[in-house]
């Protein structure tokens, strides 16, 4: 079987490590980005099993990415996962919105969101 592939996107390098690290040690395939555009560009090649944005991101935000991602015919069923500072009730209704499949407030239980993204997978598969 082989590993679920994720694409990681943040604008913090450490977030993008520690995200990586964590993933990598759950038996994930880990790519990650952080920019918008690198992003949706890993999306596009790498063909993951789940993507999880930041919303705050240089050259396109986690809202553009995931509006990408919901317009392509290929990614469209993508899971996605936002992982956000911003706690504003507009800002998860807006991710929803526009396709996110959850939405994860920081700072956030790194184990937690392995789970959620392996519940996403599973109801995707």
């Amino acid at each position: 079987m082989r590993q679920p592939r994720i694409v990681v996107a943040d604008d913090d390098p450490i977030v993008v490590r520690f995200l990586t690290s964590v993933f990598q040690g759950e038996g994930f395939e880990v790519r990650g980005a952080e920019d918008g555009e690198r992003a949706l560009q890993m999306i596009r090649e790498n063909r993951p099993d789940i993507v999880i944005l930041d919303l705050v991101m240089p050259f396109m935000d986690g809202f553009e990415v995931c509006r990408q991602v919901r317009q392509t015919a290929e990614t469209s069923r993508l899971p996605v996962i936002i992982l956000s500072m911003r706690d504003k009730e507009q800002d998860a209704l807006r991710a929803f919105e526009l396709g996110a499949n959850d939405y994860v407030r920081k700072p956030f239980n790194a184990l937690e969101l392995v789970a959620r993204a392996r519940k996403l997978i599973r109801e995707n598969a």
